[in-house]
């Protein structure tokens, strides 16, 4: 048995134990966990971030429209966690993994890719998630790749005005730069359709003012 097999297969007695244990942090030691355990893969380097729709965009914006909803987090109460998941989370989550490894290969393996997509921190709420997200950004990448769609989504958007906050460069899916004006008029373009739909635009409308006055 090799010692990676050893560390995945712990015995049985040893993961009785931890699972009794309780782990009570503060949302900071829970962040400085999370970027401990990136920072192992990145070896004080930095990676390159895969962006993609995962909680908002259009997949759930269209299920907003058809169920009269204004806010995705309405629209997960209205379907209930199993219809959400199947309908919006599971198909996001793996159209953004997909997004990451096709970004990877393309780099022949070149780079580190990061993606949101696999990270779930129990009790987290999404202003959380971007806020950790956003130190990732700032401190952990050295440039941004977006997915198609991206200007739909909340947290898509939020993130391009962080990476241009840091000066970071910005592609989008098949890898050509997107300016801050570039990507302001889509997300301009976005607001309106989704302002026609009554479909809640307001952080979406925040970060464009933050990207505006950059």
């Amino acid at each position: 048995m090799s010692a990676n097999e050893t560390r995945s297969n712990p015995p049985t007695g040893t993961a009785t134990k931890l699972d009794a244990l309780r782990f009570e942090r503060t949302q900071e030691q829970e962040v400085t966990a999370a970027l401990s355990a990136l920072d192992c893969v990145l070896l004080r380097g930095k990676g390159v971030y895969a962006s993609s729709e995962l909680t908002s965009g259009r997949r759930a914006q269209r299920l907003q429209r058809d169920h009269g909803v204004a806010d995705s987090g309405t629209l997960r109460e209205l379907l209930g966690s199993e219809r959400y998941d199947a309908l919006v989370w599971n198909p996001n989550v793996a159209a953004a993994i997909a997004f990451a490894c096709e970004l990877r290969d393309r780099m022949d393996g070149a780079e580190l890719v990061i993606s949101p997509a696999p990270f779930i921190a129990p009790g987290w709420p999404q202003s959380a998630y971007l806020a950790f997200w956003e130190t990732v950004i700032r401190t952990r990448v050295k440039a941004v790749y977006f997915n198609d769609g991206w200007e739909y989504s909340n947290g898509c958007v939020y993130e391009f005005a962080v990476a241009h906050d840091t000066r970071l460069p910005t592609f989008d899916r098949p890898g050509m730069p997107v300016s801050v004006q570039q990507g302001a008029e889509r997300i301009a373009a976005a607001i309106r359709v989704l302002d026609t739909d009554r479909v809640n635009t307001d952080i979406m409308k925040s970060s464009l003012r933050r990207l505006e006055h950059s």
